[in-house]
């Protein structure tokens, strides 16, 4: 398959370079032939250690204190000092920050959304009362204080659907699999979900 041109083009041999990249061209008396010898680059410019007035001239702001005006320094001055303000936009259309008792607060005073009304925040906590549920799960295990697993591996779950399709209550399953009254339940009613051959 394939058109004849790459057929041919696996047929022939390919020859490489006799000499190392990098090393010198073989000499001219070699092959009899001379060969031309490219341009010389032109100078580059050398770099000086000491100022002269060119280097001055161009180090200078085209801008610098001496080209202000009287004029402009003084109303400068006058402005005085700029208080940042990063939220506020003079093109803004929305109205200031006010706080539920209505008083406006003060555009400089970050504001931030409080921990109940946060979704991220609101997550995170119940992600480390879940964590310190499970910890203690699997800390109280064996022990006396032990009442049942309601944290399960997809191996126990696995379990737990073989059983019930095998006709298992849910009560026997729990007991044989130590876990919490209600757990079985929580999975749905039998065929709904059921483990992968």
């Amino acid at each position: 398959m394939g058109a004849s041109g790459s057929k041919a083009a696996q047929q022939t041999v390919r020859k490489f370079p006799s000499r190392a990249t990098g090393s010198s061209p073989p000499a001219a008396s070699q092959a009899g032939r001379s060969t031309p010898r490219p341009a010389p680059a032109p100078a580059r410019p050398q770099a000086s250690y000491t100022k002269n007035d060119a280097i001055r001239a161009d180090s200078m702001d085209p801008n610098g204190p001496e080209r202000i005006s009287a004029d402009f320094a003084g109303r400068l001055q006058k402005m005085g000092i700029v208080q940042p303000n990063p939220t506020y936009s003079p093109s803004s259309i929305a109205s200031p920050f006010s706080d539920a008792s209505g008083i406006e607060q003060s555009l400089s005073t970050p504001r931030f959304p409080s921990a109940s009304k946060n979704a991220t925040l609101g997550a995170l906590e119940v992600r480390r009362q879940l964590e310190a549920r499970a910890r203690g799960e699997l800390e109280n295990m064996g022990k006396s204080t032990d009442k049942g697993r309601e944290f399960l591996d997809i191996g126990t779950v696995k379990q737990i659907l073989v059983l019930r399709q095998g006709g298992a209550s849910a009560t026997d399953i729990e007991t044989r699999l130590r876990l919490k009254p209600g757990v079985v339940a929580r999975l749905g009613p039998q065929g709904i979900v059921a483990p992968a051959s």
